[in-house]
């Protein structure tokens, strides 16, 4: 096992256009607005991973990671009784949902230079979704855990 890495970002939540099951309800999912939404995330996490110390200090990318994505946000239903956060983000139930709309965060976490790429020979990733009480405790905790070989996967 090599170096790790342990980041929360707090409200750094997918915009609600990025929920896998935007297309069955309301507006739809229109593919410009999805674009859009993966860009700002990948960018805002790229920029508040580079925020912190540590990640400047990771001098260079891993080759191999597990990285850990803890989705921490309150449930929609919560958020949609508090004034003025009902359908701003997105607050999955289920990890699958959670992953897909994390694509941008991954693609910002390679940016920042954590992992070398997010294909299956450089990393595999868990996601786990978190329920919170507070929107101050909402947000995305990274960890990243280099790895010394290849997740083993088939070619």
């Amino acid at each position: 096992m090599g170096r790790s890495i342990d980041v929360f970002l707090p409200k750094m939540l997918p915009a609600m256009v990025l929920s896998p099951n935007r297309g069955e309800r309301r507006e739809g999912r229109i593919p410009e607005a999805i674009s859009n939404a993966k860009r700002d995330m990948r960018g805002d996490v790229c920029l508040g991973l580079l925020a912190h110390d540590s990640v400047r200090e990771w001098d260079h990318p891993a080759q191999y990671a597990h990285l850990v994505l803890t989705f921490r946000s309150m449930s929609a239903q919560r958020a949609a009784r508090m004034k003025g956060l009902a359908g701003r983000r997105y607050r999955p139930d289920d990890t699958g949902n959670a992953v897909y709309s994390l694509k941008g965060a991954i693609d910002g976490i390679i940016d920042a230079g954590l992992i070398i790429d997010d294909s299956y020979r450089h990393m595999f990733h868990t996601c786990i979704v978190q329920r919170v009480t507070s929107v101050e405790e909402e947000g995305l905790r990274v960890q990243v855990f280099e790895v010394d070989e290849a997740p083993a996967f088939g070619e």
